[in-house]
């Protein structure tokens, strides 16, 4: 991006940023355009190449950053004032007036800053454009495509520019007019001395004209390719590899790797039962795709085990050549994503000062609707979930930077009720933590006892509740993430029936355990929080016809009649400590004071289950949230491929994971390579078996009662600690809260304090039995402080 000394200056963006009002493209874009030099943009499909040039144009406003041609500031000009300066714009979709002739809209293109007459500019513009000059009297709409591209940008010349944005000339252009329009550009720099901003997908076009071109990758400047890098073969191959430019002449670099010649017929005949193979596609020239090359053709072979000759892998790529022009036309489409409704900023990230506990990773300030039922209440997110234009890192610094296009479904929910987006609460390094001192960030503190654990993994999002920062925040849970730092901080959490709330939107760990939920310092809060959450969205597969209620109903009913059972499992753990079982059996007492029928009962399986949830999380995670960069396959749903990309940055920054993630990809992998998932597919078939047992239990009780941890917070092991005391922070406390992340709703409920920490009671229902939870927990609340228990 650094132009050669002699070179003066046509246009500088300086921290350019900006977008479409709702959500924020580009970010900090920095680069220069010299007189006289034709700089190429080249990107994925919304990456923001458009955003760019209207941005520049000054058809969208800059957030931030500033615009200067020839020195002079620009940022704060109208499109008009613009292109008086000398600033030329085509657009994508070449934006001619089909019911206007091309002279009538070249006519409609003439100023009084043209440099001449109307007649006069319209001949020199034709001079340029010689294959115009006898299509005059033509309606726009009469002409080819082609034709129309060369009208948009002889009209873009009636103003007599001297620098011009192009957005996509050659988009749907044949061959021989995209040669012309090459041949007439080069004219047109070379008499009028034109500087030309170019975003293209056209690699050979891009080449030809551009001096220079600059990859945009998620709204920022990513890499630089310079005249002769655009001839050299390995570099291009990279930048192909990226995926984002087509061909004309189909002779790219990155067509090399697959075999040349036409796909070949097959020499025998097909018998009459075997199956007849895809009508492949007409041939393409948008070539975006990475072809494999014979080394890589090898290396697949070998990794499956099959012995085939280079003649056989070459025959192998020439066959599989029109099924990977699927993967063109699929790379040239847009994407299907929903809408972004409601208008925001990216936030800004806390000092010291603001974040005493660590538990913010960014503040915003998103509103919603005006009105609804959560209208004015303040929510911080889990930084596991999508909030669009703000930057997540899940609590790891391999994620960090990456900034979502979408809003979970969860927070158009939110929204459309009324809330505020306060902001991205900390989480543990990937969610794979019971403790909370795994964030790459460092460790979130418990607002009660500074040092001590706020617990994980949805840390920040308990701790900013208890500390009243925000009224309510949102959740997820794999193995306990809402209710552990839900019981630590001495707040509210509910994991609900596994699918009552949409996952959409959210980074997952493994499907059959990821749930999401609310956070709240009171049960009536937390009741009305999951009204607004639950329902069906029709994108997450998680969800198979939940059945939904009006929870705040459960609210007030009273203890009496309830038929709570004391899990006996649940006490008196290898982990527990005492004064933790004495607190919870204290509450189950004031049950008994309230009217309700409290009695133990025993489900030996809960022990069980905590095996059954170990074997499908570490080879489930593995699979689903490591090899499968959170993306995966064989569901139908919401896929978001700029963040599979983001994460599947992991494998060259490995080290960078923590120890408690990298202990269960070890275990993860060998089960899963030496037990080829059997003990996965065994622990699935066992967990339906204790939740069989459970279900026998909740015939008999209404909600089943235990300690949410069987210990108090611990205290933060220093940074410079052994794995081993890291990874026995975060999963020492899992025994009682993994098993209910077979499906069964479980919440967390504060009941007392033991030297100076919170103590939390889970209530556990049947499936879809959040009512009878709400009514047991409003009930305790209701009666006496927890605090004073």
């Amino acid at each position: 991006m650094i132009m050669a000394e002699d070179q003066k200056s046509c246009l500088d963006l300086k921290s350019l940023s900006g977008g479409y009002g709702k959500v924020p493209i580009l970010h900090g874009i920095e680069f220069s355009v010299a007189e006289n030099e034709v700089v190429g943009i080249l990107g994925h499909n919304g990456m923001g190449k458009s955003t760019l040039l209207k941005t520049i144009m000054g058809f969208l406003p800059a957030s931030s950053g500033a615009v200067r041609f020839h020195g002079v500031e620009i940022t704060r000009l109208s499109p008009y004032e613009r292109a008086g300066l000398g600033i030329g714009y085509v657009p994508q979709g070449r934006g001619i007036f089909p019911q206007l002739s091309v002279r009538d809209n070249l006519r409609f293109a003439w100023h009084d800053y043209s440099g001449g007459s109307e007649d006069e500019v319209i001949e020199a513009v034709l001079a340029d454009f010689p294959r115009l000059a006898r299509l005059l009297d033509r309606m726009g709409g009469a002409l080819s495509g082609g034709e129309q591209q060369l009208l948009a940008l002889a009209r873009s010349l009636m103003g007599d520019p001297e620098f011009l944005l192009l957005d996509e000339p050659t988009e749907g252009i044949q061959p021989s007019i995209i040669e012309e329009m090459s041949e007439t550009l080069l004219h047109l720099r070379e008499r009028r001395g034109l500087s030309i901003l170019l975003v293209e997908q056209n690699f050979d076009f891009i080449a030809d004209l551009s001096d220079r071109v600059l990859v945009l990758e998620r709204g920022r400047i990513a890499g630089e390719l310079g005249k002769a890098d655009l001839a050299d073969q390995a570099k291009v191959d990279q930048f192909l590899g990226f995926g984002a430019a087509r061909s004309t002449r189909g002779n790219l670099a990155g067509a090399a790797n697959a075999a040349p010649g036409p796909v070949p017929t097959p020499s025998r005949p097909q018998q009459n039962n075997a199956p007849v193979p895809i009508t492949p596609q007409p041939s393409v020239t948008s070539m975006t795709i990475k072809r494999p090359s014979l080394s890589q053709m090898r290396a697949m072979a070998s990794r499956f085990g099959m012995n085939l000759t280079d003649a056989e892998l070459t025959e192998y790529s020439q066959i599989m050549e029109p099924y990977i022009q699927a993967y063109d036309r699929l790379d040239a489409m847009p994407d299907n994503l929903p809408e972004v409704r409601y208008p925001r900023s990216p936030g800004r990230f806390p000092d010291a000062t603001e974040n005493p506990l660590n538990a913010w990773y960014v503040k915003t300030e998103v509103r919603g609707a005006p009105d609804g039922p959560l209208r004015g209440k303040r929510i911080a997110l889990k930084d596991t979930i999508c909030l669009a234009g703000v930057p997540m890192m899940n609590g790891s610094s391999i994620i960090e930077g990456y900034t979502p296009e979408i809003d979970a479904t969860i927070v158009t929910r939110l929204l459309d009720a009324g809330a505020v987006i306060a902001g991205k609460a900390h989480c543990e390094n990937f969610c794979l933590s019971g403790g909370s001192h795994t964030n790459a960030k460092g460790p979130v503190h418990n607002p009660w006892k500074r040092g001590y654990m706020a617990n994980g993994s949805s840390s920040g999002s308990a701790a900013l509740v208890a500390a009243g920062e925000v009224d309510m925040a949102i959740a997820g849970d794999q193995g306990g993430s809402i209710r552990l730092p839900s019981s630590a901080c001495g707040v509210y959490g509910m994991k609900a029936t596994h699918g009552l709330v949409p996952y959409t939107g959210v980074m997952p760990v493994e499907m059959t355990i990821d749930h999401v939920g609310p956070v709240t310092s009171t049960v009536a809060d937390n009741a009305l929080l999951l009204e607004v959450l639950a329902g069906e969205d029709g994108l997450d597969p998680r969800q198979y016809n939940p059945k939904i209620y009006r929870y705040t109903e459960a609210l007030g009913r009273g203890a009496q009649g309830l038929r709570i059972g004391i899990l006996k499992e649940g006490f008196h753990r290898p982990e527990s400590e005492a004064d933790v079982d004495q607190k919870v059996l204290a509450a189950a007492d004031r049950f008994r004071q309230l009217g309700a029928m409290v009695e133990e009962i025993s489900v030996p399986e809960h022990n069980l289950a905590v095996d059954c949830w170990t074997a499908i999380t570490v080879e489930g995670l593995q699979d689903h949230m490591m090899h499968g960069n959170m993306g995966g396959t064989n569901y139908r749903g919401l896929f978001l491929p700029s963040m599979i990309d983001q994460m599947s940055h992991w494998r060259n920054r490995a080290d960078e994971l923590s120890h408690s993630l990298k202990t269960c990809m070890f275990l993860g992998e060998h089960f899963q390579t030496q037990y080829r998932g059997r003990f996965y597919g065994k622990a699935q078939n066992l967990m339906r078996r204790v939740n069989e047992k459970y279900a026998e239990a909740l015939k008999r009780f209404d909600v089943l009662l235990m300690p949410t941890m069987p210990m108090k917070p611990q205290e933060i092991p220093p940074a410079d600690c052994s794995i081993s005391l890291y990874v026995q922070r975060a999963f020492e406390m899992i025994g009682n809260t993994a098993p209910f992340n077979g499906g069964l709703p479980a919440m967390s409920v504060p009941c007392g304090l033991s030297e100076g920490l919170p103590i939390g009671m889970m209530l556990v229902g049947p499936s879809f039995g959040e009512m009878k939870i709400y009514q047991a927990a409003h009930a305790f609340e209701q009666s006496e402080d927890w605090r004073s228990m």
